[in-house]
């Protein structure tokens, strides 16, 4: 078990790339904490880790609440006497052309999708400098390496995520606390796998964009982020890892040459 004795706490635990994430620790033999404000997908996701044999608690949790994070932390530390992992996943973010989003969706969106982040590793740090030591791992996205058409407001917190990370992973590298980002691409979450169900046309134009063809699963995700948690990762600090499919790999001009994805 690779993060056998461990306690993690997970954002927005109660469903997609968090829930899978939250499993995955509990399989590998984490401790874990399932911080939502879905309450009752938070209570399904634990009740479903505990019926598999593995521990979870859960706590209700608004990440635009500086006092509900805070006390996402200290349950977690109340309940274990530790955290060895955060993960920062849970956000809020606006939709629309850069110019004309409202100020208010602007700065609720870097309040939720990255603000949040630096407070809840900010809380979790006070703790791991006096234990010795611990991870965190953010969940970013490739739209904070880069630019897309109407979700500026997006862009701009995942970019902040990157970065944030780089900064905690060098300025605590020798307090023994790691500090790494998960950019993801296109994943069949609930809402892209809803729309996908349905024949969305914008999901199937996503993935045609996508070198590999298909969305993402939170499962991927998972796996990513199991591996910067675990001590597999002891020399991984300040790094952002990117899990789309070949996605960011590709400069987005369209093909000069006729070659194509699978074009053989």
């Amino acid at each position: 078990m690779r993060l056998k004795g461990k306690i993690a706490t997970v954002s927005g635990a109660a469903s997609g790339i968090g829930e899978a994430i939250a499993r995955t620790f509990a399989r590998e033999g984490a401790s874990v904490v399932i911080a939502d404000i879905n309450t009752d997908g938070g209570h399904r996701v634990r009740d479903a880790i505990r019926a598999a044999g593995g521990t979870a608690e859960f706590v209700e949790a608004n990440i635009l609440d500086t006092a509900s994070i805070e006390n996402m932390i200290e349950t977690t530390v109340r309940r274990f006497g530790r955290i060895d992992v955060l993960v920062n996943n849970a956000q809020t973010t606006a939709a629309g052309r850069l110019g004309e989003i409202e100020l208010e969706a602007f700065q609720r969106a870097l309040q939720g999708g990255l603000v949040s982040y630096w407070y809840a590793s900010k809380c979790a740090i006070a703790h791991m400098l006096k234990q010795g030591g611990g991870s965190i791992v953010n969940v970013a996205s490739v739209s904070g390496l880069a630019g897309d058409f109407g979700l500026g407001a997006y862009n701009a917190s995942k970019a902040g995520v990157v970065n944030i990370s780089r900064v905690f992973g060098i300025e605590y590298a020798r307090k023994n606390i790691r500090c790494n980002a998960l950019c993801p691409g296109p994943i069949g979450s609930p809402g892209l796998k809803a729309m996908d169900d349905a024949g969305n046309p914008n999901i199937q134009r996503i993935k045609e964009a996508i070198p590999m063809g298909r969305l993402g699963t939170p499962q991927e995700m998972a796996n990513i982020a199991l591996f910067l948690a675990s001590d597999e990762a002891s020399f991984v600090t300040g790094s952002f890892y990117v899990g789309d499919g070949g996605l960011w790999a590709h400069s987005g001009m369209p093909s000069l040459t006729g070659i194509e994805p699978g074009g053989w």
